[in-house]
């Protein structure tokens, strides 16, 4: 009887927790909204709002990079943070064409963490 009285309360106490990492760390991100913002203002060369939204980028992605880590491996979180340094670069300097490149890389980097 005891026994099941401390499962019951492990399973309470972990659907709390649940809870509780859920409200910090919440599932839905405006991440997929800013890689498709940031890819359409390097085609329009609007550099400003390009770096604007790559900032927004940064932080969305220090915010989750905790919680995505633990299903995915080192070697795809430094694969991201690479591929958003380069786009910044590339940024710098207005190159279009390797921009777009790597912003379309990064969509890809981000959508395999769903996988």
């Amino acid at each position: 009887m005891k026994t099941n009285i401390w499962i019951a309360l492990g399973i309470i106490a972990a659907m709390v927790l649940a809870y509780l990492i859920h409200n910090m760390f919440p599932i839905s991100s405006p991440m997929d909204k800013y890689l498709e913002e940031v890819e359409e203002a390097i085609l329009a060369e609007e550099w400003g709002e390009v770096r604007t939204i790559l900032r927004k980028i940064d932080r969305e992605w220090k915010r989750s990079r905790l919680l995505i880590s633990i299903n995915n491996s080192r070697l795809d979180i430094q694969e991201f943070t690479r591929t958003l340094a380069v786009l910044q670069a590339y940024t710098k300097v207005e190159d279009r064409a390797s921009a777009y490149a790597e912003a379309a890389h990064l969509k890809e980097r981000w959508w395999g963490f769903a996988e």
